[in-house]
C-alpha cells in the first residue's frame, strides 16, 4: 500500500513538471506578432500567419468572442444612432392593461446601477470614472443569451458619467431599448407596456418601474426611468457572466470582479478606471486617470459629506438607514459621485433615487420620485448649493483664529476631546463608547462620569421628576463638576445659574485651572478644566455634553460608561462585585447617592407605556425637518424618533418633552457638521430665553421670552423696560 502511494506521488510530480515544461515550450513557440495583447487584430490574414504558433487555440477562441462582440457593438451603434438596417419581422403581442408578472423566478443575484455607481452581482461597488459612453453591464460568456448595455451621460456637458440615460437588453437576439419618460423601443419603433416581444420577453410596468422579463432565460430587468437599473439573474449565470456587473463568482474583491473580454475570468491589479474603459463602445473619449485623481484630491469632502447627508434625510427613507454601516457605505459611494459631478442638484437627485430603490429592495418601501424631487427643491437645501458654478467646490484652508470670542482661555483651543458623552431628554444617555440607553433615573443625583478610584474629576447630574409624586419621567436639572485634584466645585443650573465654590459668579469667569463662559451664539455654558483635561457643556435646560481627553482611556466609570472602545462592557459599578447588574436600569439605581430618598413604588414601569401613532407622528415630523438633513448620515433620525415617542408616552408636557429630544438631536448634529443650524423658530421649539438673564426684561418675562410689566406700568420703547403710568405723560 505504501509502495502504491509513493508511486502515485512520483507520477503526480512528473506530470506536474512535464505540464510546466509543456507550458514553457508553448510560451517559447509563440511566433512574433501572435502575442495575445491589447490591440491584436482578429483578421483572417493574421490568423493564417499564426497557424503554427503554439497559442493558436487561444487566438481563435479570443477572435470568436470578439466577432460576436463586434457584431453586437455594430447593432448597438445602429440602435443608438437610429441607423436604418434590415430587420426581422416583429412579433409583438399586446397584453391586457394592468398586467402583473406571473413569472416564477428565483433570483440568485442582482446588479444595481444608479448614477455612476455600480453594485455587482457579488456586492462589490465601483464607480464609473472613464467618462460618458455606452458600456457593457452584463454579458453571458456565449454572448447570445443575455447582453445588457447602458448609455451613460454627464450633466452640464461634464467629463464624468453621472447619469444612466438608456438601457439596451438583448435576449436571444431580441433587442429592446428602455429610455427616459417610460420609453420602450423595439427595432426602432416605440411601444407601450404591457407587451410580449418575440415570445422571449414580456415588458410591463407599475407605478414606479418598467420590467423586462425573460423567464425562459433567467433574467429580469427593472428600470426606473429616472436612471436607476436593477438586473436580476437566476443560478444559471453563476460563473457565466462578465461586464461591469462582475463575474458572479462569489468573490467581491476588485481582483475577483475586474474583467474584460480578453480577461474574461478576471485580471489582478486592473484598476477600476481601466475596468470601466475595457467595456466601453469604441469612439468614446475617456477621462485620463490622472484627471480623476486630481478632481478627487481637490474635492471639498467636508462640504460634499453634508450634501450626501441630505440624500439620507429624504422623507420616507428614515427606516432604511437604521444600520449605520449601510449609511456609511452610501456616504462613501455618494462622496465619490459628487466629487466627480458638474451639476450637484441633479447628482443629489440621482443619489437620493439610488437609496430609495435600494430601500425598496431591502424593506419593500418605495418613495415616489416626485416626492424626492420636491424635497430637494426645498429652499434650505437649494440655498446650500453653489449657484451657477462650473467646477466642484474645492477645499480651502483659512487662518487659525485663536482670538477669544466669549471669554474662553487660549489653552482651550489646544484641547483635543478623545470621547464625549451626552445626557439629554428624559434620562437618555449616549456613553463615551457610543452606546445609547434610557437610564430611568428617578428624582435623584447620580454620578455621570468620574475617574476610577474617584481621582482627578467627577461630574454629577441631578434629576427632577416632572411631578412631585415622581411617577412620571425625570429630566436633568443641575450638573455639578468637581475638580478633585485641585478641590474645586462648579454647579450649573437652569439658564445662566452658575455657582463656583458656593458663590454665584458672573460670566466669563476664570480661576487658576477652571474657566467658565457663556457662548451667546449657541446659548451654551462651557466649563473647561485645563489641569484635568475635561470639558462640560450645558445648554441651560436639559442637555449636557461631557468631553474628556485621551488620558482617561479605560479609566472612567459612571452612567457615561467605561470609555475603552468596547461597547459591550458599559454596565459598571464603583467597586467590583461578584454579581454585575443585568440591565442599565439596575446599574443606574446602584449608582444613586446614599442620601437620595424616593418612593420606588410610585414609579410606573416605563416598559408598560406603549407610544401611540400620534406620538410617533409628532416626533417624526419634528426630527425629519429639512433643517436636520445635513447630518442624518452621522445621526440616523429613526433612533431619536423612537426615543422621542417613548418620552411622549410618559411625559405630562408633550411639547416640552419633544423639544428636549429635538434640542439634543440638533446639538449632536451641530457637533457632527461643525456649524450652527438655526433650527428654532417662534412656532418650533423656541428656547426659553427667560432663563438667560430674564431675556433682558426688567420686570416680567414670560416663556419663551416675552417681556411685560405689572399693573401701573407700561412697556418701554425698547420692549424690555417698564415705565410708570403717569396720566398725561405716557
Amino acid at each position: 500500500m505504501r509502495l502504491l502511494a509513493l508511486t502515485l506521488l512520483l507520477f503526480a510530480c512528473v506530470f506536474a513538471v512535464n505540464k510546466k515544461r509543456r507550458r514553457e515550450r508553448q510560451d517559447e513557440n509563440v511566433l512574433p506578432g501572435c502575442e495575445l495583447v491589447d490591440g491584436f487584430k482578429c483578421k483572417r490574414r493574421t490568423l493564417n500567419k499564426c497557424k503554427e504558433s503554439s497559442n493558436i487555440k487561444q487566438l481563435r477562441k479570443y477572435c470568436f468572442a470578439m466577432s460576436g462582440h463586434d457584431s453586437m457593438m455594430e447593432e448597438l451603434q445602429n440602435i443608438f444612432e437610429n441607423s436604418e438596417r434590415p430587420r426581422k419581422a416583429r412579433m409583438i403581442e399586446a397584453l391586457e392593461t394592468g398586467y402583473v408578472s406571473q413569472a416564477s423566478f428565483k433570483e440568485a443575484g442582482s446588479c444595481s446601477i444608479g448614477g455612476g455607481t455600480i453594485r455587482t452581482f457579488d456586492n462589490y461597488t465601483h464607480t464609473l470614472t472613464a467618462g460618458p459612453c455606452t458600456y457593457a453591464l452584463a454579458i453571458d460568456r456565449s454572448i447570445s443569451d443575455l447582453v445588457v448595455y447602458g448609455v451613460f451621460d454627464s450633466y452640464k456637458d461634464g467629463r464624468f458619467a453621472n447619469r444612466l440615460k438608456e438601457v439596451a437588453v438583448y435576449v436571444q437576439r431580441t433587442s429592446l431599448v428602455l429610455g427616459e419618460d417610460y420609453d420602450i423601443n423595439y427595432q426602432g419603433i416605440g411601444y407601450d407596456a404591457p407587451a410580449r416581444i418575440n415570445k422571449h420577453m414580456v415588458v410591463w410596468q407599475d407605478d414606479h418601474y418598467i420590467y423586462a422579463e425573460a423567464e425562459e432565460f433567467g433574467v429580469i430587468l427593472r428600470w426606473d426611468p429616472a436612471g436607476q437599473l436593477k438586473i436580476a439573474v437566476d443560478e444559471r449565470y453563476r460563473n457565466d457572466v462578465m461586464g461591469l456587473c462582475g463575474m458572479f463568482n462569489s468573490d467581491s474583491t476588485s481582483d475577483g470582479e475586474h474583467n474584460s473580454l480578453k480577461y474574461a475570468y478576471g485580471k489582478d491589479d486592473m484598476s477600476a478606471h481601466d475596468f470601466g474603459k475595457a467595456w466601453a463602445l469604441a469612439g468614446c473619449y475617456h477621462v485620463p486617470d490622472s484627471s480623476v485623481e486630481e478632481r478627487e484630491r481637490n474635492c471639498d469632502r467636508n462640504y460634499m459629506t453634508r450634501l450626501c447627508s441630505v440624500t439620507h434625510a429624504a422623507p420616507g427613507l428614515v427606516n432604511c438607514l437604521r444600520d449605520k454601516e449601510i449609511a456609511r457605505r452610501y456616504q462613501e459611494e455618494c462622496l465619490k459621485n459628487l466629487c466627480l459631478c458638474d451639476e450637484l442638484d441633479s447628482c443629489l437627485y440621482t443619489e437620493t433615487l439610488r437609496i430609495s430603490n435600494n430601500c425598496y429592495d431591502r424593506i419593500g418601501q418605495k418613495v415616489a420620485n416626485d416626492n424626492l424631487r420636491a424635497y430637494l427643491d426645498n429652499d434650505q437645501i437649494q440655498n446650500f448649493l453653489p449657484q451657477d458654478y462650473q467646477e466642484v467646490p474645492t477645499a480651502t484652508i483659512g487662518p487659525d483664529n485663536l482670538e477669544s470670542a466669549h471669554g474662553e482661555p487660549e489653552s482651550y483651543y489646544s484641547f483635543v476631546p478623545a470621547a464625549s458623552c451626552y445626557v439629554y431628554g428624559h434620562n437618555h444617555i449616549q456613553t463615551f463608547d457610543g452606546v445609547n440607553y434610557q437610564s430611568d433615573a428617578h428624582g435623584c443625583t447620580y454620578p455621570l462620569a468620574l475617574r476610577s478610584g474617584i481621582q482627578d474629576f467627577a461630574i454629577y447630574g441631578t434629576y427632577v421628576a416632572e411631578q412631585s409624586s415622581g411617577e412620571l419621567a425625570s429630566s436633568l436639572m443641575y450638573v455639578s463638576f468637581f475638580d478633585i485634584k485641585n478641590r474645586k466645585r462648579v454647579q450649573l443650573g437652569q439658564g445662566l445659574e452658575v455657582n463656583f465654590e458656593g458663590k454665584s459668579v458672573p460670566l466669563p469667569y476664570n480661576s487658576e485651572f477652571i474657566s467658565i463662559w457663556h457662548n451667546s451664539e449657541e446659548n451654551q455654558i462651557y466649563v473647561y478644566d485645563f489641569d484635568v483635561g475635561v470639558e462640560l457643556r450645558w445648554d441651560g435646560e436639559s442637555v449636557a455634553k461631557i468631553s474628556v481627553d485621551n488620558r482617561y482611556h479605560g479609566k472612567t466609570k459612571g452612567l457615561c460608561g467605561t470609555y475603552n472602545g468596547n461597547d459591550k462592557d458599559e454596565i459598571n459599578l464603583l467597586k467590583k462585585t461578584r454579581l454585575t447588574p443585568s440591565t442599565y436600569q439596575i446599574m443606574v439605581q446602584e449608582w444613586k447617592l446614599p442620601s437620595c430618598g424616593f418612593n420606588a413604588d410610585a414609579y410606573s414601569d416605563p416598559a408598560q407605556c406603549r407610544p401611540s401613532l400620534e406620538d410617533y407622528d409628532t416626533c417624526r415630523r419634528a426630527l425629519t425637518d429639512v433643517k436636520f438633513s445635513f447630518c442624518v448620515t452621522d445621526l440616523p433620525a429613526i433612533h431619536f424618533i423612537e426615543r422621542c415617542e417613548k418620552d411622549l408616552c410618559r411625559c405630562h408636557d408633550d411639547e416640552a418633552c419633544k423639544c428636549e429630544i429635538v434640542s439634543a438631536y440638533a446639538q449632536m448634529c451641530e457637533d457632527a457638521i461643525g456649524s450652527a443650524l438655526n433650527w428654532r423658530s417662534a412656532d418650533f421649539c423656541p428656547k426659553n430665553m427667560c432663563l438667560f438673564d430674564n431675556n433682558g426684561c426688567k420686570h416680567i418675562c414670560t416663556p419663551p421670552g416675552v417681556c411685560s410689566c405689572e399693573p401701573g406700568f407700561s412697556l418701554g420703547a425698547d420692549g424690555k423696560s417698564c415705565l410708570v403710568d403717569i396720566e398725561g405723560y405716557n
